[in-house]
């Protein structure tokens, strides 16, 4: 085969045999730059930055319930004094401070704690999130280069054909339409490359805006658990979405525990110290006093908060109920892909080797003036169809990788 055939040719071949290879390389040493993508989204997120910001929220709760009282202490101040006939002065402090009735602080307790495990829960399921956004927009990176790399190879291979045909154009072996013909086809590819080129730079441009990062990670596929199946049941128990519904009705049930703990408003413990003097020459009297102000509840004050709990529990509980159907249906979309996308790439890997033998016979045929141009440019454009097919199905396959993941909650 000449050179200025061989060259591209085996450029093309010798990458798309790198591409399986570099795939089949061991997944976790891509998985740092994928956690390290996912970070970098993460501190890029709004919805990230304001949960974050809620912890301060969640900490100063449980610091409430904490304490012995159940408000802010008051400090009283009074005077009275008598007529102009009468010389009569009265001074009073007092100090006063709602305390918890019995239940009500360890049911508080409860409650801050139960907010701050729903806050990390949703933390973990925003990650989850946000890893999938990454898994995705990787991957169509991935894809839209694969794209260039298979057009540019494809171009390349083209401008070989049509160096060719007008050396024999100009040696009167081949009409001048046939290189023109080849031109044609040369000026098509490049403009192919010209608009892969456009789609390969947005994708890199949602990427970007997503992490911020100057590159994509290794485009390494994701290992699975092993078994898959066995271990769905168990990674689906675990999921953060899982757990976040679970941690958001946990949040709601505990919050009616404590409306029903609070049946009034806290009773109210004063203590006070009063200094009197009747006047003239009178000695003062001191005196000290307690007081307990206890509120009478009724059921007008907590039913409105007990209906109004026991909506919150049950749409939680409903939320929950959808969030278990649809984690278990999307692992097994996720599942099928997976198979499917495998069994495209075998199908793929098949007819590159059929069309590659078939360009290469064709080529034979062509330079020994059996065949004409058109049948060596459709073999061609055949070729580079099968070869973008697979690495297309490569990389659908990777990206199959990652949705069962996503599917199955596994975070980076």
């Amino acid at each position: 085969m000449p050179a200025y055939m061989l060259h591209p040719i085996c450029i093309f071949t010798a990458g798309m045999l790198a591409l399986p290879l570099a795939c089949s390389q061991p997944a976790p040493s891509g998985l740092p730059g994928l956690k390290s993508a996912v970070d970098a989204a993460l501190q890029r997120s709004p919805q990230a930055r304001t949960l974050e910001a809620r912890s301060d929220e969640t900490l100063a709760a449980s610091a409430a319930a904490r304490t012995w009282i159940a408000g802010s202490p008051v400090i009283g101040l009074a005077q009275r004094k008598g007529s102009e006939q009468n010389d009569m002065r009265e001074n009073e402090i007092s100090l006063s401070a709602p305390l918890w009735l019995p239940g009500q602080k360890s049911a508080r307790q409860t409650l801050a704690q139960a907010g701050i495990d729903d806050l990390q829960a949703d933390l973990k399921a925003e990650r989850l999130s946000i890893a999938g956004e990454v898994r995705e927009r990787l991957w169509a990176v991935a894809a839209a280069r694969a794209m260039l790399a298979e057009a540019s190879d494809h171009q390349h291979h083209l401008q070989a054909i049509a160096d060719e045909v007008m050396q024999r154009v100009k040696a009167g072996d081949l009409a001048r339409t046939d290189g023109m013909l080849a031109r044609q086809e040369v000026l098509a590819a490049k403009g192919t490359v010209a608009l892969t080129q456009r789609r390969a730079a947005e994708a890199w441009s949602r990427y970007h805006l997503l992490t911020g990062q100057t590159d994509i990670p290794a485009a390494l596929p994701e290992p699975l658990a092993e078994p898959i199946a066995a271990a769905w049941p168990k990674l689906l128990e675990q999921h953060p979405r899982m757990l976040a519904a679970q941690a958001t009705l946990h949040n709601a049930q505990m919050a009616l525990k404590v409306i029903k703990a609070t049946r009034s408003d806290p009773p109210v413990v004063a203590l006070s110290m009063r200094r009197e003097r009747d006047g003239g020459a009178a000695a003062a009297r001191n005196s000290v006093g307690l007081a307990l102000h206890i509120p009478i509840g009724t059921s007008a004050r907590n039913q409105p908060l007990e209906t109004a709990a026991l909506t919150k529990i049950a749409t939680a509980a409903a939320q929950e109920a959808q969030t278990a159907a649809t984690l278990r249906a999307d692992a097994d979309l996720a599942r099928q892909q997976l198979e499917m996308s495998q069994q495209a790439l075998d199908a793929a890997q098949e007819r590159t080797l059929l069309t590659r033998e078939h360009m290469r016979l064709i080529e034979q045929a062509f330079r020994l003036g059996e065949r004409a141009l058109a049948d060596l440019l459709r073999a061609t454009i055949l070729a580079h169809d099968a070869e973008s097919a697979q690495r297309q199905e490569q990389v659908a396959l990777n990206l199959a990788h990652a949705r069962t993941n996503q599917a199955l909650g596994v975070t980076p």
